[in-house]
């Protein structure tokens, strides 16, 4: 099928539309549109005839595949000899690419971007349309292939996010929800809180000598570590204890393609951060489960998670993988070994914190990741900040991570705790 050039193209876009609505979005003449409806029906375009007033539809706005057949075939394809627009093209179909998504990523209609693979073809580029598997892309590895362009990349990412995320979605639906069955402790417990924040796990320091001091490998012994030092810590304080809250504050994972580079600097692959400290999470939730009467995990994810190519969903975060992965392990144990009966969980999403009871809800917490805030609230700015953030929410303790530093933010306020980060020094 031939492709609409201008504004035929533009009046296919606004479909279905009456005549009216279109004429009016294009600042078209009503019978210059019933002329572009004859132009689109010469291009191959059903659109049935319609009483005035009823929208014109097309049987599918999707023309499917291009139909290169009538190209003449060039030879000797010229790497310099194309536009920067057409050698954007050819790198992303080299790398997985659709039409689709380079559409959207030119800002240009489907027929514009078909239009460029014929003028490829014409030059002597191998245009290859796999009908089978409804896929385009440009054989030969010429001189396109020497890297992956990084919006090609963001789009993998994305898309591997996409997949993962829907499948442990559907697989926590067929499960019970996480909620603990075990009774608050006796009034004058206590409730022991555990933050562990900012693992960047896929990340890695060097040192000037180039000794590596940090590297995903690592993390595994580094969660167990803080396991046993929290477990350490809550015999040594000898207390009676009604729950253990372990707050998971982000930044869990590095990810993918959060600065220009970044995959030049990258220890593993997003799938490899999220299974390396999978298992020792895991543990961690046991270790505790076997030490408290109940836990509650409380999760926010972090900044760096964040999925940034245009069109993504807030909800778009890679720690949000981290989480539900061990969430739906956890119930899937309690339903079907009936281990872990005394864990919950709450995950936060969209929003920059998440709140949760202590003390059987005599108390308030307050968990952020902590980009949003700054460690410090000795300017007028920053106490302000705090100080809304108090009013909003009336908590009794916050915990903020994000700065890789340790300690009690210095106000008049509630109690603000900033963990730091197992990561050395070194960029965020």
């Amino acid at each position: 099928m031939d492709a609409p050039e201008g504004r035929a193209g533009d009046v296919l876009e606004c479909l279905p539309a009456t005549t009216a609505e279109i004429a009016d979005e294009l600042d078209l003449t009503e019978s210059r549109v019933r002329s572009y409806m004859s132009d689109l029906r010469d291009y191959g375009y059903e659109i049935p005839k319609n009483d005035v007033g009823e929208p014109y539809h097309v049987e599918s706005t999707d023309p499917g595949l291009p139909d290169l057949s009538d190209v003449e075939q060039g030879n000797d394809p010229k790497p310099e000899s194309l536009t920067d627009r057409e050698l954007y093209i050819a790198r992303e179909l080299q790398t997985g690419a659709t039409v689709e998504e380079l559409a959207e990523d030119l800002d240009e209609r489907e027929t514009v971007v078909t239009q460029h693979l014929r003028d490829l073809k014409r030059s002597g580029w191998q245009v290859y349309i796999d009908e089978s598997a409804e896929h385009v892309a440009i054989e030969g590895d010429h001189t396109l292939r020497s890297s992956e362009h990084t919006g090609t990349r963001t789009r993998k990412a994305n898309k591997w996010w996409e997949i993962r995320h829907n499948y442990l979605e559907r697989r926590y639906k067929s499960l019970p929800d996480i909620q603990s069955t075990v009774a608050s402790g006796d009034v004058g417990s206590e409730d022991w809180v555990v933050h562990m924040t900012d693992l960047h796990a896929g990340d890695y320091v060097r040192q000037d000598d180039g000794t590596v001091v940090y590297e995903t490998a690592i993390l595994p012994n580094v969660i167990d570590h803080i396991t046993e030092r929290a477990i350490d810590l809550s015999e040594t304080h000898g207390a009676e204890y009604s729950q253990a809250v372990l707050l998971w504050g982000g930044d869990m994972v590095t990810n993918e393609g959060i600065y220009e580079g970044q995959f030049e600097d990258l220890d593993a692959w997003l799938d490899e951060q999220v299974d390396t400290i999978h298992d020792p999470l895991l543990r961690q939730v046991e270790a505790l489960a076997n030490r408290f009467p109940s836990v509650k995990i409380v999760c926010m994810p972090g900044d760096h998670g964040d999925m940034r190519a245009s069109g993504t969903s807030k909800q778009a975060n890679a720690d949000l993988l981290v989480f539900k992965s061990v969430r739906n392990t956890v119930a899937a144990m309690q339903k079907r070994y009936n281990d872990l009966q005394n864990v919950s969980f709450e995950i936060g999403g969209a929003r920059a914190y998440v709140n949760y009871d202590l003390r059987d809800g005599a108390l308030t917490g307050h968990l952020r990741h902590g980009q949003d805030r700054d460690p410090q609230a000795k300017t007028s700015a920053r106490l302000k900040e705090w100080m809304s953030t108090l009013l909003n929410h009336d908590f009794d303790v916050a915990h903020i991570g994000h700065h890789h530093v340790s300690g009690l933010i210095p106000w008049d306020g509630p109690p603000v705790v900033a963990t730091g980060s197992p990561k050395p020094s070194g960029s965020m």
